[in-house]
């Protein structure tokens, strides 16, 4: 069966219309991919700073506590830090691994641990609440500022690794059939 120059014309047109169309629609798809996975990282980035900006703040609210023994007094208007907790919870459980959303509950449960322990000695009983080794209760609050510190490090830790790891692009194996081919080329 011999194709006349037309059907020809036409066999070629179809087959090149094909082949425009499938690249032009694999280009979109892998543009539309790189696009989201760019606003995910950029979403990713404004939760982080939320993150490192309240981890920040209750550091300093935690260190003026242990050096004054009283609370700051908030401006009017002026949210408390632990306002900010609950919300930047729910958008790092969307966009933070694992290892970080369990560090940053951690860090929060230690600020909630050492905000009690600062109000046990704060509001204890028959005693006058003194800073210092012979207060039992201040010895447990500085004992859970240790520990928020050391839960607000890991979390700082983790964050830069996270925001500054370099993305290598994934690359994909060559189906085993294609694999021996090349090996079998080179020992030719």
């Amino acid at each position: 069966m011999a194709l006349t120059p037309a059907e020809a014309a036409l066999c070629g047109t179809a087959l090149g219309a094909l082949a425009t169309f499938s690249s032009a629609w694999f280009i979109q798809r892998a543009t539309s991919r790189r696009e989201r996975d760019n606003r995910v990282w950029d979403r990713r980035m404004q939760v982080y700073d939320e993150v490192m900006i309240v981890v920040r703040r209750m550091a300093e609210l935690r260190e003026t506590v242990l050096r004054t023994g009283v609370f700051p007094e908030r401006r009017d208007g002026e949210a408390a830090v632990v306002d900010d907790v609950v919300p930047l919870l729910a958008r790092l459980e969307i966009y933070a691994t694992d290892p970080l959303l369990d560090a940053c509950k951690g860090t929060f449960e230690a600020g909630h641990e050492w905000n009690w322990a600062w109000g046990a000695w704060r509001t204890q009983r028959g005693n006058n609440p003194r800073r210092g080794e012979d207060d039992e209760l201040w010895v447990e609050f500085e004992l859970a500022a240790d520990k928020a510190r050391e839960a607000d490090g890991l979390v700082l830790d983790l964050l830069r690794a996270e925001v500054h790891r370099e993305q290598r692009p994934k690359r994909r194996k060559l189906p085993e059939r294609l694999r021996l081919r090349q090996v079998n080329r080179r020992q030719s």
